[in-house]
């Protein structure tokens, strides 16, 4: 788990405020200044951590602190140590999403603090836009669409690399489900984030993926 701050005191992440179009241009405006990047069909994170200089390291049990951001050292996303890899590259994908959306205001508004994102956090409506921006970032509509009409969820999770139930999660938002259909319970989350409903029918809010992982490799170490 990650040391103590020895001089200072650490604040949560905050959140920015964005609609989910904002979010999808933040992404966007990333992938264009790394044109190498292969994520939307699946691939690794690790290339994009090492661009964005972000680490990533395992915990053991519990794991309460999702990104860590201390004054005098890198940037590191924690991961279980016995996570799945389709949950940690969801995980991973969400603590990038904290870096990028929320480091910056929450440095700003902080300066002498560490930053902290937590897998519980005491007010979760930064969670919700890092999981919106996981989801926008390895589960685009256009091609979770595509997908979703030919095969279903075992095509989308198997191509994008993801959890089944986070395929699922982002058909409901997308409105792609009916009502009844739901997620076989062939997979179950073995950590991390709390499940929470996400609600397609609110969609001028910033929804709530309930699913997450991260990537089970160590970068930078």
């Amino acid at each position: 788990m990650p040391r103590a701050y020895p001089k200072y005191p650490y604040v949560e992440t905050m959140a920015a405020g964005l609609s989910e179009n904002e979010i999808v241009q933040a992404i966007d405006d990333m992938l264009s200044q790394n044109p190498t990047l292969s994520l939307r069909d699946g691939g690794p994170l690790d290339k994009l951590c090492r661009a964005l200089n972000v680490d990533v390291e395992y915990s053991d049990s519990p794991n309460e602190i999702l990104l860590d951001v201390p004054l005098d050292r890198h940037a590191v996303i924690w991961l279980p140590k016995r996570g799945k890899p389709r949950h940690d590259r969801m995980t991973l994908a969400t603590g990038i999403g904290h870096w990028l959306l929320h480091v910056p205001i929450t440095r700003e508004a902080h300066p002498r603090n560490g930053i902290q994102a937590l897998y519980t956090p005491s007010d979760k409506t930064a969670l919700r836009e890092a999981r919106l921006f996981a989801f926008d970032l390895l589960m685009p509509a256009e091609s979770f669409t595509t997908l979703w009409y030919e095969g279903r969820a075992q095509l989308v999770a198997e191509t994008l690399n993801v959890p089944t139930q986070a395929v699922y999660d982002r058909a409901k938002w997308l409105d792609l489900t009916a009502t009844a259909e739901i997620a076989p319970p062939d997979e179950p989350e073995d950590v991390v984030i709390p499940a929470e409903t996400v609600a397609p029918a609110s969609k001028g809010e910033t929804p709530m993926p309930p699913s997450a992982g991260g990537y089970a490799r160590r970068i930078g170490s």
